[in-house]
């Protein structure tokens, strides 16, 4: 390199690099753009111009000898920057250009982020992966999550999310070794620019609440050795169709499998949930704080630019109204839905952010929401009606990478999990498509090459053609040859479980007949992953309907959105209000039956009335019957149309819904319910007659033990629901949901941090032990010890616990109640802890805590007075509020009673027993701070002598009443200007 007039250097010179003495031409060849490209940057000092020349000859040289074998030449020749986002940060190593760890992280902004990951309940965690390198993590429970997404909901997305104990856990990598990366406008830092850092998201599921090591190591691998296979025959277009990314090598027992298992699984939704992350999530923040947006505005102005392909701030101004109704559609959202938290909304810092949390709270937001947003695209629906599960919005381009690329439920898990389901859903996809009434959505844009379905359609050469010039008819004639080609469920079933030997991979649908035309596993994957509603058969009598005939097959049926029950719910207590029979009977169930045609359209939209199909003589809305038979006889005519593959042959489909009592209010009651308000209903139950009966040998009834044992539905005896006269029971349908989530609950074990984050938490150099993992000394003599009968005393007239709360205070109140058990557990001596927490007065409530301050310096007056009275320790207790952490909790003294400081007393301590000090309010308080090291605190202000020290008062044995500590405390902090933290009188009434 050879700089030119350095006499104006650093401000106007020029480098010009040339290459000399290299042999190897192809090098040469690789390194010459480089060269050019050191001229044309300009004027800049030699230490930047070297550090990026360095750098992108690294680069060019690593992703070379990564690429050699699949890459060509003018691949390669991409642009450095471009491909800075996948190169390794260890091939700067050898250049001295990579910063170390400890320079690069900031350790202090670590620990406060990982503390207000907690603070908002989910779990932080730090994997180190390298020298240089880490992953971070977030995770919550997915049991947990069940309280704001139903269980019903999250089982339709995923039977795997709530099949055992699991976290759903987000990996931030790509970080090289930088934290922060963002800065307060949501740009990455100089450091982080200068290393190269680019954020990248994973989504899965983990056991504990972050991966091994070598498991994040796995699922955030970027390239990896490539294993010699033998060449594939017939490799085409089609080979997507029968892949399954997460199951393509045998599960078996033997240790080779066993080596390969991972504690990070993706399900269905991660790979959709992940591109979201990675593409839309940090353009999105990045407008939301330029222009001060919630997430759906922000959202609907790059969308609107993307369309467009013109910048924000070109279109924001013209842009207000359309943000306005996407905020405003948020809000009604919110009714419905449990979002999560913002923490954009309350953030403290404004010249950084929280990335992983920001992360996190945007994933949970649209896990939430994924219903209503392309699975493709991510942008949002503009649909009529809102589905259960996520699909693809209308684009072609949107379906086609759908369905190539297995954006939705795996259509061989299916087949393994719940065949009968996908019986179910080919035969109804079959007999609508034989009636030539298939409605929306039709597997159009997908590229299919079908054979010719009659002479108007002529073949090309290869004999195919192209399905999406088909008129609907001639669609729906095709479907249905496709269908025909195809073998029944259960044979497929048994050839994919078919055991292999290990390492090979399984075999695929389409290895099952290569006569087989490919389309046709196309349509099968269609009439599986169109179908956004619910749909399991149901095999215990815990959960089926009884007095039912055998003939007829009962699959449990949810369509609709998933803040469909929400709504229903709502619509309820509105109905017990204004009702005195529906407080009392709050539903109804009644039957609805159509023809077998039918039902594909209906497990998509839902029982609406948008379709005349069997006439409205008693008006506009949705039909009921309350005998199944009057259904039976004047809609769901026995269907003489049936796929020949089908081993149920469904013949005729009734579903079972549940609907608001509120008969009065119907279009019509007699003799039908006419029901014209969709939110009134939601199907619990799609019974299906066919060829085949569902095992049993007789008509399932519940026995006289079974009664007592299974919950069952309270039905209004002015409306009983029966089937060819015999009165229906019905389980009651959330007993075998709670009794999972209880099975759930009882599998959850909250672990503790492992090292490295309680390093992070606790403010330790990463690396170093905590002092609470030593062997424990031995305890020494002549050690405070506990008097319970003095402590009985002190609690016999206290108020009964705070009655608010929310999972993020309790699950921050389970982890310091931990440190404390485990504080006092590993102390060498209770004299030197000075407190403690006795475990007999642990109740079930965690937002009210009674510990004890002992062991006084004895030359303090203080320790005096308690020595000369018999005092064994100062009572405490300690009122936590809903929002703990981020606020303070309320701490006063129960017995003994002090001198106030009016007459002479001091302390710290007000004239009600509670403590005079800026850090229990609102405006000293942090939520880093933990328990254990408050009370130390309090220990000290009660022995320091200035003012004046403290000391008993002549009626000591008086305790304190709650009413007068607040009123101390509020009179000490209007004396002092602190600020009363939010909630106070409602946390101590």
């Amino acid at each position: 390199m050879v700089a030119q007039d350095a006499s104006e250097y650093p401000g106007d010179h020029a480098f010009f690099c040339y290459i000399r003495g290299s042999r190897d031409v192809a090098t040469s060849m690789l390194i010459s753009p480089i060269a050019k490209d050191v001229t044309e940057r300009g004027s800049q000092t030699i230490e930047k111009m070297l550090r990026q020349t360095l750098a992108s000859v690294s680069r060019k040289l690593a992703v070379n000898t990564l690429s050699e074998d699949e890459q060509s030449d003018e691949e390669i020749d991409a642009s450095a920057e471009e491909d800075f986002d996948e190169y390794d940060d260890h091939f700067d190593d050898d250049f001295g250009l990579a910063a170390t760890s400890q320079k690069s992280l900031d350790h202090a902004v670590l620990q406060s982020d990982f503390i207000e990951i907690v603070a908002y309940g989910y779990r932080p965690g730090f994997v180190p992966i390298g020298i240089d390198e880490h992953v971070m993590s977030v995770s919550h429970p997915i049991i947990r999550l069940a309280d704001d997404i139903p269980a019903h909901v999250l089982m339709a997305w995923d039977r795997r999310l709530l099949a055992q104990s699991q976290h759903l856990t987000l990996l931030v990598h790509g970080l090289r070794g930088v934290y922060p990366v963002l800065r307060g406008d949501g740009s990455l830092s100089p450091e982080a620019i200068a290393r190269g850092s680019t954020p990248q998201f994973k989504v899965g599921m983990t056991p504990r609440y972050k991966p091994r090591k070598e498991d994040a190591v796995e699922a955030t691998r970027v390239f990896g050795l490539r294993e010699n296979q033998e060449p594939q025959k017939e490799k085409d277009l089609w080979a997507s169709v029968d892949e399954d990314p997460d199951e393509k090598l045998d599960e078996t027992d033997n240790a080779a499998e066993a080596a390969r298992s991972t504690e990070f699984e993706h399900f269905s939704l991660s790979t959709s949930l992940e591109t979201l992350l990675n593409d839309v999530f940090l353009p999105v923040l990045k407008l939301r704080l330029k222009y001060d947006l919630g997430w759906a505005g922000a959202e609907a102005l790059l969308w609107e630019a993307e369309r467009k392909q013109q910048k924000s701030e070109d279109i924001a101004k013209s842009m207000r109204l359309a943000i306005h109704e996407a905020e405003e559609r948020d809000r009604e959202l919110s009714l419905t839905y449990k979002l999560p938290p913002d923490p954009l909304l309350s953030r403290d810092s404004r010249d950084r952010l929280n990335l992983p949390l920001l992360a996190f709270s945007y994933l949970l937001r649209r896990l939430t929401l994924c219903p209503r947003y392309c699975i493709v695209c991510h942008d949002r629906l503009l649909t009529d009606y809102e589905a259960l599960k996520p699909y693809v919005c209308d684009s072609p381009l949107c379906t086609y990478r759908y369905y190539h690329y297995n954006r939705g439920p795996s259509l061989e898990y299916e087949i393994r999990t719940n065949p009968e389901t996908v019986d179910l859903l080919a035969s109804l996809a079959y007999s609508a498509a034989s009636a030539k009434v298939l409605d929306d959505p039709l597997p159009v844009g997908m590229g299919l090459r079908v054979p010719s379905p009659d002479v108007t359609s002529p073949a090309e050469l290869d004999g195919l053609c192209e399905f999406d010039r088909l008129t609907r008819q001639q669609m729906c004639t095709s479907i249905a040859m496709l269908l025909d080609e195809l073998p029944p469920i259960a044979t497929l079933k048994k050839h994919l479980e078919k055991p292999i030997p290990v390492g090979k991979m399984r075999a695929g649908l389409k290895d099952f007949d290569r006569s087989i035309p490919e389309a046709a596993w196309f349509i099968l994957r269609w009439c599986v992953a169109s179908c956004t509603a619910h749909i399991e058969e149901m095999k215990n009598d815990e959960e089926r309907l009884q007095n039912i005939n055998p003939e007829w097959r009962q699959f449990r049926f949810s369509v609709g959105a998933p803040d469909a029950e929400a709504k229903f719910h709502k619509a309820l207590e509105s109905a017990q209000v204004d009702n005195h029979n529906a407080r009392r009977y709050p539903c109804l169930y009644a039957f609805h039956g159509s023809h077998v045609h039918n039902w594909h359209s209906i497990i998509r939209h839902g029982l609406w009335y948008k379709t005349i199909a069997n006439g409205r003589a008693y008006g506009n809305g949705v039909y009921f019957a309350k005998e199944g038979n009057t259904s039976l006889s004047g809609y769901a005519h026995a269907s003489g149309v049936r796929w020949k593959s089908s081993e149920i042959g469904v013949s005729q489909c009734m579903a079972l819904a549940q609907i608001v009592n509120l008969p009065s209010k119907f279009v019509s009651n007699d003799p039908f319910f006419v029901v014209a308000d969709t939110e009134w209903i939601l199907c619990r139950y799609l019974l299906v007659r066919g060829l085949s009966v569902d095992g049993a040998e007789k008509t399932s009834r519940l026995s006289a033990l079974d009664i007592p044992r299974i919950p069952l539905v309270p039905l209004d005896p002015a409306h009983p629901v029966t089937l060819s006269s015999q009165q229906v029971m019905i389980p009651d349908p959330t007993f075998i949901v709670d009794k999972l989530l209880s099975e759930r609950h009882g599998e959850f074990v909250d672990v503790d941090y492992d090292e490295e984050d309680s390093s992070i938490l606790e403010g330790r150099p990463l690396g170093e032990t905590s002092q609470a993992n030593e062997s424990i000394p031995s305890p020494v003599v002549a050690d405070w010890i506990h008097d319970p009968i003095w402590l009985h005393e002190c609690v016999e007239h206290l108020l009964p616990p705070p009655r608010e709360a929310t999972p993020q205070a309790t699950m921050a109140l389970q982890r310091e109640l931990k440190a404390m058990l485990r504080e006092q557990d590993k102390t060498k001596s209770m004299r030197e802890l000075g407190w403690y927490m006795p475990p007999d007065f642990i109740g079930d409530n965690l937002f009210q805590w009674i510990v004890e301050l002992h062991s006084f310096d004895e030359d303090l007056p203080i320790a005096q007075d308690m020595k000369a009275k018999g005092i064994n320790s100062l009572a405490f207790e300690i009122r936590f509020p809903p929002s703990f952490p981020l606020s303070p909790p309320f701490f006063r003294i129960l017995k003994p009673r002090f001198l106030p400081f009016i007459q002479g007393g001091g302390g710290h301590i007000t004239g009600g027993g509670s403590m005079c000090m800026d850090l229990l309010t609102a405006d000293g308080w942090l939520p880093s701070y933990s328990i254990s090291a408050i009370l130390l605190q309090i220990k000290l202000a009660i022995s320091n002598l200035d003012p004046r020290p403290a000391r008993l008062a002549q009626n000591w044995d008086a305790p304190y009443r709650m009413n007068e500590a607040l009123e101390g405390y509020k009179r000490a902090a209007s004396t002092h200007g602190w600020t009363l933290p939010a909630g106070l009188d409602r946390l101590v009434r």
